[in-house]
């Protein structure tokens, strides 16, 4: 299924890898590991290569394996490496020193990495592999307390929790705030429930999520109270008097609703459903295509509502930063924050596929994780 030559260059001496493809655009359906991917090889100046312990797999995985985004942001060839989230060992470092070979680190990898110089190939972008290549600005230093499995699992649920919070919080000092975010058991709400009351220092913070195993969960983590969204409204249970949250964070396509619950001179801010303009310029998107499939966010009836109550909306989408990466480093290795993790399945056999099962149900608390080496 797919041809892995036919688009990426071979390695000089032959040498292949495993990893976990997507051959062309479609459903889960036509994920396939494969063990003739070309090993990594032609790197710049600025890339390390790592090998990669461990995995993680973020809804943004199944967009882009879908095509969602190919208008924007198309992959840089066929068969794709999937997952961008990954822990491991550095075994070639890059040439201005960053890092050294076997340092253990954690990264987001961000591209599309572009073609090789000199072959007119595309690299490879996925983690989801028994290697991969990073550029080293994108790496941190993997904390000692962590396993790889943890650290896997923070860069993007990690990033884009703290990046979300810092456009209406400030670090230590919103211990006035009341914060509201929906969907606390996911891989983003998990960090992001950490950081509002642990990092962020809010004072009142609530979340949703279903009753049971679910609910001690985000409780556990650091929030005050938690709707069951099965048989509650939180729309209605904050409404007027009983709520007003100086920051909403919507990573449930909930950002309407968040209007009746956000106090005037608030923030509503969401990373579901479709990206504005703004959005996806702030990650390097860029063309006419944006204005013919995007609206800007002043179109927005969330934005529309917000501006009604007196707060302002936004749709974020993650944007790479070496500084916010470190950040959460330090937190991870003073334990101020947890990775919450669902599952480890192997790369090595067909367990990897129930990974991808579980994690694109929408079911899992935390985050779910292939394991690439033994």
């Amino acid at each position: 299924m797919g041809n892995s030559s036919s688009t990426a260059a071979k390695h000089p001496e032959g040498k292949t890898m495993k990893a976990v493809v997507f051959p062309k655009y479609g459903n889960p359906s036509v994920l396939t590991s494969q063990d003739d991917i070309p090993l990594p090889h032609s790197f710049r100046d600025d890339d390390v290569l790592i090998r990669v312990h461990a995995a993680s797999i973020n809804p943004v995985d199944k967009i882009l394996m879908s095509g969602g985004l190919k208008l924007v942001k198309p992959v840089s060839g066929f068969p794709h490496v999937i997952c961008y989230d990954a822990a491991g060992v550095v075994e070639q470092a890059d040439k201005g020193g960053k890092f050294q070979n076997g340092d253990e680190v954690f990264v987001r990898l961000f591209g599309p990495r572009g073609e090789n110089a000199e072959e007119k190939t595309p690299y490879y972008r996925g983690a989801c592999a028994e290697y991969c290549v990073a550029q080293a600005q994108y790496c941190c230093k993997k904390p000692a307390n962590i396993s790889f499995e943890e650290a896997a699992a923070v860069p993007l649920a990690g990033m884009t929790a703290y990046q979300v919070l810092s456009l209406g919080l400030t670090e230590g000092k919103s211990t006035d705030s009341r914060v509201f975010i929906s969907g606390g058991a996911g891989g983003v709400g998990t960090m992001a429930i950490q950081l509002a009351k642990h990092v962020f220092g809010a004072a009142f913070v609530v979340t949703t999520a279903s009753p049971g195993e679910k609910t001690d969960l985000c409780r556990s983590l650091g929030a005050d109270e938690v709707v069951d969204y099965r048989s509650q409204k939180f729309e209605e249970l904050y409404a007027g008097d009983k709520g007003q949250f100086d920051f909403c964070f919507d990573c449930t396509g909930e950002s309407i609703k968040m209007t009746k619950i956000v106090k005037s001179g608030g923030k509503i801010v969401t990373i579901h459903g479709n990206p504005t303009i703004e959005s996806i310029a702030s990650i390097g998107g860029s063309g006419c295509i944006l204005s013919l499939v995007l609206k800007k966010r002043i179109k927005r009836a969330e934005y529309a509502a917000a501006k009604a109550v007196g707060a302002d909306w936004e749709h974020l989408f993650l944007s790479p930063s070496e500084a916010d990466l470190a950040a959460l480093g330090g937190h991870l290795e003073a334990g101020t924050i947890k990775p919450v993790i669902d599952g480890v399945w192997k790369l090595s056999n067909e367990e990897w596929r129930g990974a991808f099962d579980k994690a694109f149900s929408g079911r899992a608390k935390g985050k779910c994780i292939v394991k690439c080496i033994e």
